[in-house]
């Protein structure tokens, strides 16, 4: 009888889930006018076709027989979806009790006269390159693989713009019929990138794509080459995490940085390291933290009008940017007398703070942010004021809001 009754709560738990990742609608945005705002902002570097380096990751080479296996025990998601060649997948590296190592792409080395053959190469931020790979070797014991550092020979290329999308050709599609400096799977021959992947983590992300170091993708004339500033400012307006300023050691929770909306965590594969947390946070179906899209702005106009200052500011000093896992702290509690009708309010002040400060670039950021102050922020700017302070000591208005693209009910 217990087991029946648990059997059925975690279906329950389960079929709570899947209405909240695959509903059709975000969660309120406040206004309409923020809805749009904020829209444009998301979309802002996507209406024509770019490509732009990615700065500051590294590269590391899982090769052998056993690869595949070790490297579906060692992050959340599953290897069955890259061990047959093609595109790569986003994953998470996790410590023993379930806090977050390094988020990772992982992908198949789409090459060799025995394709496909057992050889991946993971690419992660350069910061926690030392430890990842410390971790590997740890884990290792008789395995038979080998893990050495690649980062030398690779680069990393991002690739978006409505053009995008014809850049891969399909397995049914002829290769006479694809562009020219198409992507194509494997089994076909003429190829810009071997090893890459679409970016699925948030809509139009476009292409990821692992070249040898030194040379930039050959792709058709309309695509313009920008900085990897631009591509930094694109993600972080899209609410995407990425490296060690948004996913941090030792702290993080997988399902906090939005790697199960991100489709980096996979539900119904094995055991894995730090699987315990995930599942158990997953199964209860009670995340109170995710990592938003923020703006800052100085402290002085917190005030005018409201969500005036949704906007980008490529002038903003960077020296006046907070440093990563900075307090975001709510410094009015008072409500306006036009307060709207069912905004609940904070029960009790609490001792830990709102939110923490992630990467950031420009005006705009990521923080980690308790979702009950994102959506009183939303409905009450001016009673739920957010800020924190800059590298420089400068007071800053913090304005978050939720990426469109987040499932229905995720606050």
């Amino acid at each position: 009888m217990f087991r029946s009754k648990t059997r059925l709560l975690l279906r329950r738990n389960a079929t709570a889930q899947l209405h909240r990742h695959f509903g059709t609608t975000a969660p309120s945005q406040g206004s309409s006018a923020l809805f749009e705002e904020t829209r444009q902002l998301e979309t802002l570097l996507d209406k024509s076709d770019q490509y732009a380096q990615v700065a500051e990751r590294a590269v590391l080479e899982v090769s052998g027989r056993d690869a595949s296996e070790f490297l579906q025990g060692m992050q959340c998601n599953s290897m069955r979806l890259v061990d047959q060649g093609g595109p790569g997948m986003l994953a998470g590296f996790l410590l023993p009790q379930g806090r977050m190592l390094a988020d990772a792409f992982i992908y198949p080395k789409n090459a060799g006269v025995n394709f496909p053959h057992p050889v991946f190469l993971v690419e992660v931020d350069a910061h926690v390159k030392q430890r990842l790979l410390k971790t590997l070797q740890f884990y290792k014991l008789r395995a038979q693989i080998g893990i050495r550092d690649v980062s030398s020979e690779y680069d990393v290329w991002s690739v978006w713009g409505p053009g995008s999308a014809a850049l891969v050709g399909s397995q049914g599609q002829p290769i006479s019929h694809v562009p020219r400096g198409s992507l194509v799977f494997k089994g076909e021959t003429s190829a810009v990138a071997d090893v890459w992947l679409s970016d699925v983590r948030a809509p139009e992300m476009g292409l990821r794509l692992l070249l040898p170091s030194h040379k930039a993708p050959s792709l058709p004339g309309g695509f313009e080459q920008r900085g990897s500033d631009d591509y930094k400012l694109r993600r972080i307006l899209k609410g995407v995490a990425e490296g060690s300023s948004d996913f941090v050691a030792d702290v993080s929770v997988p399902l906090e940085c939005n790697m199960d909306y991100m489709r980096g965590v996979h539900f119904n594969k094995g055991c894995y390291v730090g699987q315990e947390l995930t599942i158990r946070t997953h199964h209860r179906g009670v995340v109170r933290k995710r990592i938003v899209p923020v703006i800052y702005s100085p402290a002085q106009s917190s005030h005018s009008a409201e969500n005036a200052h949704m906007r980008i500011d490529r002038s903003f000093p960077q020296t006046q940017l907070p440093a990563p896992q900075a307090d975001i702290v709510r410094v009015a509690e008072q409500a306006p007398a036009d307060a709207k009708a069912g905004v609940q309010q904070p029960s009790r002040v609490r001792k830990v703070p709102p939110g923490k400060t992630g990467s950031a670039i420009c005006n705009a950021g990521l923080a980690l942010m308790r979702l009950e102050h994102v959506e009183q922020h939303l409905a009450q700017p001016a009673a739920a004021v957010l800020q924190t302070v800059g590298a420089d000591g400068t007071p800053l208005v913090v304005s978050p809001w939720w990426p469109s693209w987040w499932p229905a009910s995720a606050a």
